[in-house]
């Protein structure tokens, strides 16, 4: 199997997955602090992993469907 770059709709299907993904686990880690647990996570800990793997993934893209 050889290596090949995502395309343009791969890549928005990717990041649009992540997105939705760093919402619902940053929304959890906000509503396990209202309701006064400890989350091993602190607030914005899945935004900044998750803004990683989007660049990670723009960089894994074909150059033509790149940002």
């Amino acid at each position: 199997m050889s290596a090949t770059k995502f395309n343009g709709f791969e890549k928005y299907f990717i990041q649009t997955a992540l997105k939705h993904a760093i919402e619902e686990a940053e929304k959890d880690v906000l509503a396990a602090e209202a309701d006064g647990k400890r989350s091993i996570y602190a607030p914005g800990y899945f935004t900044m992993v998750g803004n990683e793997i989007i660049k990670k993934v723009n960089h894994m893209t074909l150059k033509k469907d790149q940002d």
